[in-house]
C-alpha cells in the first residue's frame, strides 16, 4: 500500500511552529540551529495525520526513533511530546517579535539574565538566571533554577534533579548554601562563577542531594 501523503496545510503547520528546528536537539541540549530533516510520526502509524501526532526531526534523531533497538532505551513519544511543546513555545517567544528596519535603540542586556547550557560531553544540564525586582546592599539578587541529568543512555532511563534558590551576585559571583541531614556532612553548597556569556560551576557534597550521581557542576554557555 503505498504511504499516505501528509496534507500540505498540515505540514506548513509543523513547519512554520518548528520553524525546522528539531524537537530532539531542542529537548536534550536546547539545540537551536536550523537543522535538515523530516516530518515524524509520533506513534508510528503513517496514517495518523493529526498535526498533534506529528513533529518535525533531524534526520539524526529522525532515524533513532523510527529505529528499534535492544541495548538501550530508545526515546518515548511521551518525551518528544514534551520536547515539542517546549519548543513551539519557545519558538513562539523568539518569532512574536517584530523586525526592525534602519537604526533601533536596543535595551541594555542584563549582565547575567538568561538561560545557560552545560557545555562538553557531560549529561545534560540547563540552568536560568532570573533578576529579582530589589536588591541587598547594592548587590543584584536573582532567582537560580536549574534541571540536570544523570545516565541518559541508561536502560530505564536518566536519573533527574532541580534545584531552585534565590541568590546575590557579587563580582561576578553567587555563593549558596544549605544544611541536609541524610549525610555525614550536613553542609552542601553551590558555587556560580559569571564572566562574558560563561558560567562555571562548582559544587561541595552535591552527592545525593538532587538525585542519585545528577551534578549541576561544569561549564555552561549563555544560550538565551
Amino acid at each position: 500500500m503505498a504511504r499516505k501523503k501528509i496534507p500540505a496545510s498540515t505540514q506548513d503547520n509543523v513547519l512554520i511552529r518548528s520553524r525546522r528546528r528539531c524537537c530532539v536537539c531542542f529537548g536534550l541540549d536546547r539545540d537551536t540551529k536550523l537543522k535538515s530533516g523530516q516530518i515524524a510520526h509520533l506513534d508510528h502509524n503513517n496514517l495518523n495525520d493529526s498535526e498533534e501526532n506529528l513533529a518535525f526531526l533531524c534526520f539524526h534523531h529522525h532515524d533513532e526513533y523510527d529505529s528499534k533497538t535492544s541495548q538501550r532505551k530508545g526515546f518515548t513519544i511521551g518525551e518528544l511530546k514534551a520536547f515539542q511543546s517546549e519548543l513551539y513555545v519557545a519558538v513562539g517567544k523568539s518569532f512574536t517579535i517584530d523586525g526592525h528596519f534602519g537604526f533601533i535603540t536596543v535595551p541594555p542586556r542584563d549582565p547575567y539574565a538568561g538561560n545557560y547550557v552545560r557545555v562538553g560531553p557531560s549529561d545534560s544540564a540547563v540552568m536560568t538566571l532570573t533578576p529579582m525586582p530589589d536588591n541587598i546592599e547594592g548587590y543584584p539578587r536573582y532567582a537560580v533554577s536549574g534541571s540536570a541529568l544523570w545516565g541518559m543512555d541508561r536502560e530505564f532511563g536518566p536519573n533527574m534533579g532541580e534545584l531552585e534558590f534565590i541568590g546575590v551576585v557579587e563580582s561576578g559571583k553567587i555563593f549558596h548554601q544549605f544544611d541536609h541531614s541524610f549525610m555525614d556532612d550536613p553542609q552542601h553548597s553551590i558555587h556560580i562563577e559569571l564572566s562574558d556569556d560563561t558560567m562555571f560551576v562548582t559544587e561541595e557534597n552535591f552527592v545525593g542531594i538532587y538525585g542519585m550521581n545528577v551534578t549541576f557542576g561544569g561549564e555552561y554557555r549563555r544560550a538565551t
